[in-house]
C-alpha cells in the first residue's frame, strides 16, 4: 500500500511538473514573439525618428548594461539551485541562509554598479567625441545629427550629454532589476514559478516599450523634435513596475522568507565566484561581435554596428527557432550523463551528428533568408539617413552595401552563427557533467588571446593597410577580418570542448563515425555557399547602388524587396536545405536519419496523437471502457493522494507527537564500565 502511494504521489508530482513545464514553456514564446516584435518595431521608429547612429548607440548601450549585469547574472543562477531543494523540503532555515546571503550581495554590488554605469554613460560619448579626431584627424564631435524627419525642417541635434543619459538609463535598468529585485525572482525560479515571472515581465515590456514607441511614432507622424531623453525616461520606471509586482506576490506568498543580517552561506558566496568565470570565456567568443567591432572602428563604428545589430535581430531569431530542434535530442543526452556519469562513444557521435545537422540547417536558413527580411525591413530607413555631404559617406554606403547584399557577409555571419551551436552542443554536454570549472582556464585564455588578437590584427589593418581609413572599402575589409578570425579562435575552442569530451565525458572512445559526421556539416556548408555564389541571383537579387555626384555628395538607393520575393526565397531555402541536411544522413546512416524525422516536434506530436488513437481502439475492440477505466484511477489517485496529505499533517503536528510518546517510558541508556573495557581489550588481543 505504502509503494503504490509513492508512485501516487510520484505522478501527481510529475503531472503537477508537466503542467507548470507547459505553461513555462508557453509563456516563453510569447515573451519570444513579444521581444521581437518590440525590437523590430523599435529599431524602425529609432531610425526614422533619430537615425542610424543613435540606434547603434542605443544597440552598444543595451549590450554594455547586459554585460554589466553577467556578475549578477551568475550570483542569481547560484542561487536558484541553492533554494531550490530547500524550498521543495520546506528547510526553511536553509533556504532563507541562502536568500540572505544572496540578498546582501545583490545590495552591495548596488553602488559599484551604479558607479560603473555612471563612469560608462560619461566615458562612452567622450570616445565617440575624441576617436574621429586622434584616429582621422577630424574636428571634435560635439553632437550626432539624425534624419530629416519632414520637409522644410532642420535636421535634429543629439549631443553628446543626451547620449550619456540614454546610455545611463538602459544601465539604470539592469543594475536596480538585479541588485534590488533580482533576489525575489531567484526565489519564483527556485519554486518553479518562472512562468509567473515571465508573465510579469512581458506585461512590463508590453508597458514600457509601447510607450517609448508611441513617442517616436508621434515624432514621425507630427514632425516635430523631442530630445531623446525624454522618450527614453520611460526606461528609468521599468525595474520598479517589474521589480515591485515580483516583490509583493513573493513577499504574500511566502511569508517564512525572510532577510536575517547574521546568516551566511559560504558555499553560494564561493560557487557564484566560479559560476562567473567559468562562464566569461563561453560569453565573450559567441557575444563580443559589437563592442569589439565599435572600440576598433571607432566613431565610424556607431552607424556599422547599427547595421550590423540589425542583421544581428534577424539572425539570431532564426537561431534561436533552430535550436528548438535539438532541445529534444539535448534533454536526453544530458539525463544520460546525469544518470551514468559517461556516455558511450556511439551514442555521443549520434547527438554529435544531430547538432551537425541542425548547424548545417542554420547556415542555410541564416545566409540564405537574413540578408532579404532585413533589407526588406530596413533598408530603405538606412538609406534615407545617409547624408551624402560627410566625408565618410562613400564609407558608410560600402558597408551597408557589404553588409545587406554581399553574399560573403551572409555567408561569414552563416558560419559564424553555425560555429556557435556546434560550440553550445558541445559546451551543454559538459555542463552535464558538471565539470566546467576543468574548462574554465583554457577557455578564458582562449577568449582573451581572442579580444588581444582581433584588437590588434584589426587596429594595425587600420593604420597601416587601408591609410587610417582612407579607403572607400576599409570598413568591409575590417568586418571580413574580423568574422575570419572569430571562426578560427571558434572552431580552437569547438575542438578544444571536443578533446576534454573524448577523454572526461564518453568511454570506449574512438575514431568511428567522427568523418561521416563532419561530412554531413560541410556538405550543406559548401554547396549553399556555392549557390548564393552562382545560382542564388537566378531567382532573388538584392540591389543596392551607391551614386557619387560631382560636387561629393554620395547617395544609396535600395531596391525594396517585395512580400513574394521574401515567400520565393523561403522556398528556395526549404527546397535547397531538407534534402542536404535530412536525406543525406538518411542515406548514408538510414536509422539516425529516421530518427531525426520521427523526433521533429511536429512528426512527434503526430506519432504520439495516433497511437494514443490505436491504443483507445484496441480497448473498445477488447470491450473496455477507457474513459470509465481513467476515471477510476484519477479517483484511486485522488483517494491516495488525500490520505498522504492527512497523514502528512498528523507527523507534522506536535500534539500528535506529545499523545503518542508523553507517557512512555524513557529508553533505557546502558553504560560501559572501566572493567568491562579492560576485559574488552584482553579479548581482541587474543
Amino acid at each position: 500500500m505504502q509503494h503504490e502511494a509513492t508512485n501516487a504521489t510520484e505522478n501527481i508530482v510529475i503531472k503537477t511538473s508537466a503542467r507548470t513545464s507547459v505553461w513555462s514553456a508557453l509563456v516563453g514564446v510569447a515573451i519570444s514573439l513579444t521581444n521581437t516584435i518590440i525590437q523590430i518595431l523599435m529599431i524602425y521608429w529609432i531610425l526614422s525618428a533619430y537615425g542610424t547612429e543613435f540606434n547603434g548607440f542605443v544597440r552598444i548601450s543595451m549590450s554594455v548594461a547586459i554585460i554589466g549585469g553577467t556578475c549578477e547574472g551568475a550570483l542569481g543562477v547560484t542561487t536558484v539551485i541553492l533554494m531550490a531543494k530547500p524550498i521543495m523540503e520546506k528547510d526553511w532555515i536553509t533556504a532563507n541562509e541562502s536568500f540572505s546571503t544572496a540578498k546582501r550581495k545583490y545590495r552591495n554590488k548596488l553602488w559599484r554598479g551604479l558607479i560603473f554605469v555612471t563612469l560608462i554613460s560619461i566615458l562612452y560619448p567622450l570616445e565617440i567625441a575624441l576617436a574621429p579626431h586622434f584616429l582621422q584627424g577630424d574636428p571634435i564631435t560635439t553632437s550626432i545629427t539624425g534624419p530629416i524627419i519632414k520637409d522644410g525642417m532642420d535636421p535634429i541635434t543629439i549631443h553628446l550629454w543626451e547620449l550619456g543619459f540614454v546610455c545611463f538609463f538602459f544601465g539604470f535598468k539592469q543594475v536596480v532589476s538585479s541588485s534590488i529585485f533580482g533576489i525575489y525572482e531567484n526565489v519564483l525560479e527556485a519554486d518553479k514559478q518562472n512562468y509567473l515571472r515571465r508573465a510579469i515581465i512581458l506585461f512590463t515590456d508590453v508597458i514600457v516599450y509601447m510607450l517609448i514607441i508611441s513617442l517616436l511614432s508621434y515624432i514621425n507622424f507630427k514632425g516635430t523634435h523631442i530630445s531623446p531623453v525624454l522618450v527614453f525616461l520611460p526606461i528609468v520606471i521599468y525595474p520598479f513596475i517589474r521589480g515591485f509586482m515580483i516583490m509583493v506576490y513573493v513577499k504574500r506568498k511566502y511569508p517564512w522568507i525572510k532577510f536575517y543580517a547574521d546568516f551566511n552561506d559560504h558555499n553560494l558566496v564561493r560557487k557564484s565566484s566560479k559560476l562567473f568565470f567559468s562562464s566569461l570565456g563561453i560569453n565573450t567568443l559567441m557575444n563580443a561581435d559589437i563592442i569589439i567591432l565599435l572600440i576598433v572602428l571607432g566613431a565610424s563604428g556607431l552607424k556599422t554596428t547599427s547595421m550590423l545589430s540589425i542583421y544581428m535581430i534577424v539572425g539570431i531569431n532564426i537561431r534561436i527557432i533552430m535550436l528548438n530542434f535539438i532541445v529534444s535530442f539535448r534533454e536526453y543526452f544530458i539525463s544520460q550523463i546525469l544518470r551514468e556519469g559517461r556516455i558511450e562513444w556511439k551514442t555521443y557521435t549520434n547527438y554529435e551528428l544531430y547538432t551537425y545537422i541542425v548547424a548545417a540547417f542554420s547556415f542555410v536558413m541564416i545566409s540564405i533568408l537574413t540578408p532579404f527580411v532585413a533589407t526588406g525591413l530596413f533598408g530603405n530607413v538606412i538609406a534615407k539617413d545617409f547624408d551624402g555631404t560627410e566625408a565618410s559617406a562613400i564609407y558608410q554606403a560600402e558597408a551597408l552595401k557589404y553588409i545587406f547584399s554581399g553574399q560573403e557577409f551572409s555567408i561569414l555571419f552563416g558560419l559564424s552563427t553555425s560555429a556557435i551551436i556546434i560550440v553550445q552542443g558541445q559546451y551543454v554536454l559538459v555542463q552535464a557533467k558538471g565539470i566546467e570549472k576543468r574548462t574554465t582556464k583554457w577557455l578564458n585564455l582562449i577568449a582573451t588571446w581572442y579580444v588581444v588578437t582581433e584588437a590588434i590584427t584589426l587596429l594595425l589593418l587600420y593604420l597601416f593597410a587601408f591609410n587610417s581609413g582612407n579607403k572607400t572599402n576599409w570598413i568591409p575589409h575590417m568586418i571580413r577580418y574580423f568574422y575570419i578570425i572569430k571562426l578560427i579562435f571558434m572552431m580552437i575552442a569547438y575542438f578544444f570542448l571536443w578533446s576534454f569530451t573524448w577523454t572526461h565525458i564518453t568511454y570506449n572512445s574512438s575514431l568511428k563515425n567522427v568523418i561521416p559526421n563532419f561530412i554531413f556539416l560541410l556538405v550543406p556548408v559548401i554547396s549553399t555557399s556555392l549557390f548564393i555564389n552562382y545560382g542564388l541571383s537566378q531567382f532573388a537579387l538584392i540591389k543596392i547602388n551607391i551614386a557619387t555626384t560631382e560636387a561629393g555628395t554620395t547617395s544609396v538607393i535600395v531596391d525594396s524587396i517585395s512580400i513574394p520575393t521574401i515567400i520565393s526565397v523561403l522556398a528556395i531555402t526549404g527546397i535547397t536545405s531538407l534534402p542536404i541536411c535530412i536525406i543525406l544522413p538518411l542515406i548514408f546512416r538510414p536509422k539516425i536519419g529516421l530518427n531525426i524525422i520521427v523526433n521533429l516536434p511536429i512528426v512527434k506530436q503526430i506519432i504520439q496523437k495516433n497511437s494514443s488513437k490505436l491504443k483507445i481502439a484496441r480497448f473498445i475492440d477488447a470491450g473496455i471502457n477507457a474513459e470509465e477505466e481513467s476515471n477510476q484511477n484519477d479517483q484511486i489517485m485522488k483517494s491516495l493522494y488525500d490520505q498522504i496529505e492527512e497523514n502528512n499533517e498528523i507527523i507534522n503536528d506536535e500534539n500528535y507527537f506529545e499523545k503518542r510518546y508523553k507517557y512512555k517510558n524513557t529508553p533505557k541508556v546502558y553504560t560501559l564500565k572501566a572493567s568491562e573495557t579492560t576485559v574488552a581489550k584482553g579479548k581482541t588481543k587474543k
